[in-house]
């Protein structure tokens, strides 16, 4: 058995009232109509404004997680297994060998940009070893450099290169596939 308006007790229209002051009706009538349901001559207590949440950011982008050379996260087995074995065909190539630091983190970025830009998949990075057994400048900045927010976005993966390609001088870099 559904209560209309005229079944509740005082404290119930109280509550009613409470509510339904910031509701807005369905069927938009005028104000007057509404007073004219009132039963009590108490007065309605006094709505709070309705707490309206910020409008989410449209499908913001989740941060990746940072890159590591080796980790193959975010990917099927096959491809990451075909990847880190050098089983992918090369899209591209970019040999910084020679270069300061300042001019291979630009060309880097730049390769990478267009590489993605063209629909590359998979690209070598040749770093250089470096010299005495030490880790080379560029072989140690190039991961910071792919984490960077303008280049991680376009990465899914990075391993170390075979020895035909480069072996620990060189890098694998699997690029994201461009979503249409």
């Amino acid at each position: 058995m559904s209560r209309n308006r005229l079944d509740l007790n005082s404290e119930d229209l109280k509550t009613w009232r409470f509510v339904t002051r910031s509701v807005t009706p369905y069927n938009a009538r005028h104000p007057s109509e509404d007073a004219a349901d009132d039963v009590s001559d108490e007065p309605a207590p006094r709505a709070k404004p309705a707490h309206t949440p910020a409008p989410e950011p449209k499908s913001a982008p989740r941060p990746a997680p940072p890159l590591a050379v080796g980790v193959t996260a975010d990917m099927d087995r096959r491809t990451a297994q075909r990847f880190t074995r050098g089983d992918m065909a090369i899209d591209g190539r970019i040999d910084l060998h020679g270069l300061t630091l300042d001019q291979a983190h630009s060309a880097l970025a730049g390769f990478l940009r267009g590489a993605s830009a063209r629909g590359a998949r998979c690209v070598v990075v040749v770093t250089g070893k470096g010299k005495d057994q030490s880790v080379g400048k560029i072989r140690r900045e190039v991961p910071h450099w792919l984490n960077q927010a303008s280049l991680r976005p376009l990465i899914l993966a990075v391993s170390e290169a075979r020895p035909r390609q480069g072996g620990t001088g060189a890098l694998y870099v699997l690029l994201k596939r461009k979503r249409a």
